[in-house]
């Protein structure tokens, strides 16, 4: 279900009104599904709260599928963590299982049912090794929220490119060069160093970030805050772990890579390339849910 899929669910625009109406509009969809038809459920998070009636009723199984907890700060936030919260409370009582991003987050949850570790995987077969450029291009796409902090890294004087949508992208604009969401890998593979500098907040701990997955599969050298799906990743020579929130560690890091030569520059992503395509596939990504799921399913 989703406002694309085969069961369209709505979601208000209207500040404070956004779970209640899904979670409405979620209830609702729910009972007008043949659940009988289904050996099992995977629900985000953010449906559990409107889905549960409605699959205990049926005895279908389902899990938890927890992607991204809140990261909004403020009442906004306050709110959300109550319904993260909410939503969580309700899984450890009537769910078969979760599935989360990261070892972090698994940690972070008291559970007693069975657990998926699901990182951010990438298409492989989309990306083209980047040629790299004699004056080197540092790279940031996603999320242009306020909640990101990017304004800091627009700040450090790289010759810099952000792309992706957000809040905050006006803003951006005016400190450095910023675009729309475009074809991802055809933006990577002019670039020649990729940036994640997350603010230091502990939620941001539990990230695994699909743009570091998509930096190394178009063979970038890659800076990126220490968040625990980076974790396999630590020794290896084409990321550069920095602590959560660090300018100057960031700074550092990034004007050592576009220091390098093109060609050691091209070593290096040769490397994140080869880590993208034996580690990093969804394939690969999705084994242990795909365990999971066979265990917990009518």
């Amino acid at each position: 279900m989703s406002p694309d899929g085969d069961f369209k669910v709505e979601r208000s625009t209207r500040l404070g009104r956004g779970h209640r109406s899904f979670t409405k509009s979620i209830s609702s969809m729910t009972k007008q599904i043949q659940l009988e038809l289904f050996s099992l459920a995977i629900v985000e998070w953010t449906a559990v709260e409107g889905a549960v009636n409605s699959l205990s009723k049926a005895s279908l199984p389902w899990i938890i599928m927890d992607r991204s907890p809140p990261v909004s700060t403020g009442i906004a936030g306050w709110i959300q963590r109550k319904q993260y919260n909410r939503a969580w409370d309700l899984a450890r009582s009537y769910s078969s299982g979760r599935a989360v991003k990261s070892q972090y987050m698994a940690d972070s949850q008291s559970w007693n049912s069975p657990t998926a570790i699901v990182p951010a995987g990438v298409d492989f077969s989309e990306f083209q090794p980047a040629s790299m450029n004699e004056d080197p291009l540092v790279v940031y796409h996603g999320s242009l929220d306020r909640t990101r902090e990017l304004h800091r890294l627009g700040m450090m004087g790289f010759n810099l490119l952000l792309f992706g949508e957000g809040n905050d992208f006006n803003r951006l604009s005016k400190i450095t060069r910023v675009e729309t969401q475009g074809n991802v890998a055809s933006r990577l593979a002019s670039a020649d160093v990729g940036v994640m500098h997350l603010p230091n907040r502990d939620v941001w701990r539990h990230a695994s970030p699909l743009k570091v997955a998509e930096f190394a599969a178009a063979g970038l050298p890659v800076v990126a805050s220490e968040v625990s799906g980076l974790e396999p990743y630590r020794k290896t020579e084409w990321l550069t772990l920095i602590p959560l929130g660090d300018d100057e560690a960031c700074k550092s890091a990034v004007d050592s890579l576009c220091n390098l030569s093109r060609k050691e520059r091209q070593r290096l992503g040769a490397l994140a390339r080869r880590d993208a395509e034996s580690r990093m596939t969804w394939e690969q990504c999705t084994e242990s849910l795909n365990e999971m799921l066979l265990e917990v399913k009518r």
